[in-house]
């Protein structure tokens, strides 16, 4: 048997009447062809069911018109009706063809290497698409459109309306039925919606054409900030862009006031994101220290005022290192400890690294839940000056026999090193975050939360390179949160100093026996340290003279730090305020 008579008879078979038959009933290319799906349009003009509903349609409409021919002009009217939609759905889809996706896809396929199997969709409801296609009209077109509008579009639309308004009403009624099938229903995704889609024919794109792809669509179809999404799994290769969604234009503190009771000890709200879904952050899960760089002005003290809130509402402790004063809301609050010269900010890194380091050692023997005490938020504005201010003084103050290093630098690096057991998390503000600025490229790495707003390029590059970086918003509290490298836009929750104040719920500390460094910072003071937070009024010489003197409600010394005395807060505001005080004349 010659080849061209096995191939005859091969296709004999592949073409038999029962075969061609049942390709007819089920919507199959008649040839046999592979590649049609039933359900989608696969590599076809048509889907298969809707050419299933072709092919049996017409023989059943033939029948009845040759059983009962008076009905025929009821079914060509209903033919013709259907006919004239499609027809306007296509001649109103034809120059919007014609201007995106025709160009488009002609750039598209060589740019893939194929030639055919290549098809895509745009939503004409996508930006500004549509209007983009307008022609200003002439006076005689308004006239006769507004004629149209005014005595045609009215009978056209009634009875569509009236069927619209039954449609609602008998919802309306079967809404009681209607509720509980509402178990059975599947979940929608919430991203579907206006959409540019793009399916190819082709298993898998490489890395440079999916980039040539996008810049193609970016370029011939205007329309700005998609979110862009690849599919490769399977036969098709399939892409997405859709509108990004944005978060609300404000968050206040109804929403922090909803959310705070809700949260563990560890989490924090920050905002709202996309959708309207919280942010909550995480110091155990995510990153125990957190990354603020902005450009002045777009709200970094609010960020940090959020999560202080949010510790001292839980009894925790603040440090505020502050040159410029930012953070009035927080003066006179008890457990904040505020610092806004060198010499305070530095006695306060030192003190904390101690406390952060005498934590981590009780923890080596305790159970591994084992709460160390409060949590410590330590808030460093402006680390581009705060450390080189920090620098300066010790370059001043140091001694003979003194390291050349600062040691608040250097305890500042300890406390990122060792903040997670500790319970001493630090929330580092900077315009721009450089290694210099933080103590070293190994102390910034131990950021895994990152917050930016008003970024550069160069910025987001230097913090977050391994997260695409999205268009920065003017948007003010708008805000991009990156963890593990995946970048969240967030409307951050403004709150007022009397809201702040209110939320924070300020609590009494705690006046058992305990040692100065097992506190946390600002709870315990030197009369020198007292003096210069403002707990008390006098000078120096002044209050060790009332000490002695046992003026007042004299404090007790609850520890030592040096050869300094220890002195509760509360206890040195109570002797500051009392009214029975003697003149002591100096």
């Amino acid at each position: 048997m010659t080849e061209l008579e096995r191939a005859i008879r091969k296709l004999r078979r592949k073409h038999t009447v029962s075969r061609v038959a049942y390709r007819y009933v089920s919507g199959r290319p008649l040839s046999g062809k592979a590649g049609y799906p039933y359900l989608s349009r696969g590599a076809g003009r048509l889907t298969g069911w809707q050419r299933q509903v072709i092919r049996l349609s017409v023989p059943a409409t033939a029948a009845l018109a040759a059983a009962q021919p008076e009905q025929v002009g009821s079914l060509v009217g209903s033919a013709a009706l259907v006919a004239g939609w499609r027809v306007r759905r296509r001649f109103t889809m034809r120059r919007f063809n014609r201007e995106y996706i025709a160009p488009t896809l002609a750039a598209l396929a060589p740019a893939m290497g194929l030639q055919t199997g290549v098809r895509l969709h745009v939503d004409p409801t996508l930006g500004n698409l549509t209007p983009r296609l307008a022609k200003p009209l002439s006076p005689a077109e308004t006239a006769v459109r507004a004629w149209y509008g005014e005595h045609v579009e009215p009978i056209i639309r009634w009875l569509p309306e009236r069927a619209q308004r039954a449609a609602w009403s008998v919802q309306r009624a079967a809404e009681p039925v209607t509720s509980r099938l509402a178990v059975f229903r599947r979940p929608v995704d919430g991203d579907m919606g206006p959409r540019i889609e793009l399916v190819a024919d082709t298993p898998y794109l490489t890395k440079e054409q999916r980039q040539l792809v996008s810049s193609i669509i970016g370029s011939k179809i205007p329309v700005s900030d998609l979110v862009e999404h690849w599919h490769q799994v399977g036969p098709r290769v399939t892409a997405t862009w859709t509108v990004r969604k944005r978060p609300p234009a404000r968050v206040g503190v109804d929403q922090v006031a909803e959310h705070l009771p809700r949260l563990a000890e560890w989490e924090f709200y920050i905002g709202q994101g996309a959708g309207d879904r919280p942010l909550i952050l995480s110091l155990r899960d995510d990153s125990p220290h957190i990354a603020v760089s902005a450009g002045t002005g777009a709200g970094k003290s609010v960020l940090a005022e959020l999560v202080a809130v949010q510790v001292l509402a839980r009894g925790g402790r603040v440090v505020i290192l502050d040159r410029k004063g930012s953070h009035r809301w927080a003066l006179g609050l008890t457990g904040v400890d505020y610092c806004t010269k060198p010499a305070q900010m530095h006695d306060a890194l030192v003190r904390l690294a101690a406390l952060a380091d005498e934590r981590n050692t009780l923890a080596m023997h305790e159970a591994e839940d084992w709460d160390p005490g409060p949590r410590v938020l330590v808030i460093a504005e402006e680390l581009n000056a705060t450390i080189g201010q920090l620098v300066n003084f010790w370059a001043e103050a140091r001694g003979k026999g003194d390291p050349k290093r600062s040691p608040a630098v250097s305890a500042l690096a300890d406390l990122l090193f060792m903040g997670r057991s500790a319970k001493v998390n630090v929330l580092a503000i900077a315009q721009m975050l450089t290694a210099r600025a933080i103590g070293g490229p190994e102390a910034r790495e131990n950021f895994g939360i990152r917050c930016l707003a008003r970024y550069t390029a160069n910025n987001w590059k230097m913090l977050v390179p391994e997260a695409a970086m999205p268009r920065a918003s003017r948007t003010l509290g708008r805000w991009q949160v990156v963890i593990g490298g995946q970048a969240t836009e967030t409307q951050v929750a403004y709150l007022t100093a009397s809201e702040a104040r209110a939320l924070a719920c300020p609590r009494s500390p705690e006046t058992s026996q305990v040692n100065g460094l097992s506190s946390p910072a600002g709870d315990f003071l030197t009369l020198r340290e007292a003096i210069d937070a403002g707990v008390i009024p006098w000078k120096l010489d002044a209050a060790k003279k009332r000490l002695q003197r046992k003026v007042g409600n004299v404090p007790t010394a609850r520890g030592k730090s040096g050869n300094a005395d220890l002195y509760a807060r509360a206890d040195l505001a109570r002797w500051a305020g009392a009214k029975n005080e003697e003149r002591i004349s100096q």
